[in-house]
């Protein structure tokens, strides 16, 4: 198990290097990245590729998806009210070299060490109900098993982390971008809400490929919500 959790921890180090998360704005939502909500060194706010950007939803509060129209632009903006906001990004292919970490597959790098495609996402939760306790996204998903919105500085948040619709374990999970603890065999993890405000939940799965231009592939997921 200590093995296990000094992987985990060198992998947060490389995968969080960055935050990504979802800001309520005067018309709806914007879309970061950067170290803002995070205990990671950097700046707040660091200008991305918005060709990065794979899909965008809005769900109401009954549930239902809401049609939107939204530009790749830098920043990312929805101008909707939703009840869950779902941003899925891929920045690549990454190589980890003797000279440095490329963002190119391995295949077109001399002497790799270490290459994977990395998948991101984030869910902004701000309105609360049944519905939100299953699986939101069929790669990986952070789930509230209790309501965010009534818990209080100091109590503690019950999650499910699933992957393809199945809960997994031994995943990663961090709480404003310190290692809180990993999924146990249900895909079950407890996190103590630290402080009012915006949080930020996240949570990374590797799985191993066989592939000429990557290792395996990381999935980061975060979750966003706010306590008042």
């Amino acid at each position: 198990m200590r093995t296990l959790v000094i992987l985990i921890l060198s992998l947060f180090s490389s995968v969080y290097a960055h935050d990504l998360w979802i800001e309520k704005s005067e018309n709806g939502y914007v879309l970061y990245y950067g170290h803002k909500y995070s205990s990671h060194g950097g700046k707040e706010v660091i200008r991305y590729n918005p060709d990065y950007i794979q899909s965008v939803q809005c769900i109401d509060k009954n549930g239902d998806t809401v049609n939107i129209n939204v530009k790749k632009e830098y920043p990312l903006k929805i101008n909707e009210n939703c009840a869950i906001t779902y941003v899925h990004i891929s920045t690549g292919y990454w190589t980890k070299t003797p000279y440095g970490t490329v963002n190119k597959p391995k295949n077109q790098v001399d002497i790799p060490i270490n290459s994977w495609l990395s998948y991101e996402s984030v869910k902004r939760i701000d309105f609360w109900n049944k519905n939100l306790e299953k699986p939101f996204s069929k790669k990986l998903d952070i789930i509230p098993i209790n309501n965010p919105f009534e818990l209080d500085e100091g109590d503690k948040l019950r999650l499910l982390i699933t992957f393809d619709g199945k809960p997994v374990k031994n995943v990663a999970v961090a709480y404003d971008g310190k290692f809180r603890g990993l999924t146990d065999s249900n895909g079950r993890v407890n996190i103590r809400i630290k402080h009012k405000g915006f949080q930020l939940i996240e949570a990374t799965f590797k799985k191993k490929i066989n592939s000429e231009k990557a290792d395996e592939i990381i999935y980061t997921t975060t979750l966003n919500f706010e306590v008042k």
